[in-house]
């Protein structure tokens, strides 16, 4: 019995025999949860392996964190810099074309007569 414990990290006999039973329930009748078959893979890795998956997804999530943050600082910057160098030339231009517009409807009641 001891080795048994032993053997898997001090599970006693009755869950093993548990488990066996349920190894002779067809996999259609069982009804998991994901997050029980979550909780299942992660007894199937070692510690190391779930703390570096751990460290790797937080570093993923804080990584593209980051990245999103600085693009949409970096847009709006982009964005409000343009309209406001832009926009004062734009509303120059409008002025400009209104003028000439106006000088050549002038020029042609001027010279109509």
């Amino acid at each position: 019995s001891s080795g048994i414990n032993a053997e898997y990290g001090g599970v006693s006999s009755a869950m093993i025999e548990e488990l066996d039973e349920l190894d002779t329930i067809p996999d259609d009748e069982l009804e998991e949860t994901y997050m029980e078959r979550i909780i299942g893979l992660r007894e199937m890795f070692p510690p190391s392996v779930r703390t570096g998956g751990a460290f790797v997804a937080s570093a993923t999530k804080s990584s593209s964190l980051w990245v999103y943050n600085f693009i949409r600082s970096a847009i709006w910057i982009t964005t409000t810099s343009a309209i406001i160098l832009a926009l004062p030339v734009a509303i120059e231009v409008t002025q400009i074309q209104a003028a000439d517009e106006m000088k050549k409807v002038r020029q042609e009641k001027l010279f109509a007569k």
